[in-house]
């Protein structure tokens, strides 16, 4: 059985949303609007490492941490040639984060956050506070719950080629998602959770985090503006941390 996140199924994964180098795009959309200088930057949920060694690439001190193994293992090896990046297995769930030292700026894309039990979100997000220097900024992704519910998503000219199926609990924000990848010929099963604007902003507020703008771009040049998203990206500014 393949698994989408390890091992064979790293490779697919990885193939199927990144052949293109998007994780590139995706690194320059955000230093248009985060420009830290030489400091240092958090990957939760790094998997391979694609993202955090663009980042190093351009110098940046980055550590990327991940809870499947074989992701780690990948990602260590493509590191070996960027001293100014890291890094290890970890459950961010189970696990402090401050071990790992305070950083300017924590991001977590690709959904990450949603595979996470809703009832643990908001210690993770105090978690982060914590981990975050004073000014620092915090950005991430979620699913969505909010009506109508795209049930399901069709591929477009010159994207992926994944079919989604989904249904939502819209009281509870649980999504069963079957996404089937076609050029692969398999199917791959996801229990997660979706959350309304709402909750994630109340939960950020309560965590110490403020200013925050949310966005279906990496770039935010939309920010706040949007009628019925799959998935949203949130931003926040380190506040007073309580």
């Amino acid at each position: 059985m393949i698994e989408l996140y390890r091992d064979s199924g790293l490779e697919i994964y990885e193939k199927s949303h990144y052949s293109n180098r998007e994780h590139i795009i995706e690194v320059k959309q955000i230093l248009s609007w985060y420009i830290p200088g030489n400091k240092r930057i958090l990957d939760i949920g790094c998997s391979g490492g694609l993202h955090a060694l663009e980042f190093a690439k351009r110098g940046y001190s980055v550590t990327g941490i991940d809870i499947e193994p074989s992701a780690i293992v990948l990602a260590r090896k493509r590191s070996s040639a960027y001293r100014k990046s890291g890094f290890r297995i970890m459950d961010i769930e189970k696990e402090e984060l401050r071990r790992l030292g305070k950083f300017d700026f924590v991001y977590s894309i690709g959904n990450v956050l949603s595979h996470v039990r809703k009832d643990n979100l908001p210690g993770i997000f105090r978690k982060i506070r914590e981990s975050i220097d004073e000014n620092g900024i915090f950005l991430f992704d979620v699913l969505i719950n909010a009506e109508p519910f795209q049930e399901e998503i069709m591929p477009g000219k010159n994207e992926i080629q994944i079919i989604w199926k989904r249904e939502l609990d819209s009281s509870t924000g649980r999504v069963s998602m079957d996404g089937t990848f076609l050029e692969f010929g398999f199917t791959q099963h996801f229990d997660v959770w979706g959350y309304t604007i709402e909750e994630v902003t109340g939960m950020l507020g309560s965590s110490g985090f403020g200013n925050i703008e949310f966005s279906e771009k990496l770039d935010f040049v939309a920010a706040n503006k949007t009628k019925n998203p799959i998935s949203l990206y949130f931003r926040a500014e380190a506040g007073e941390n309580i």
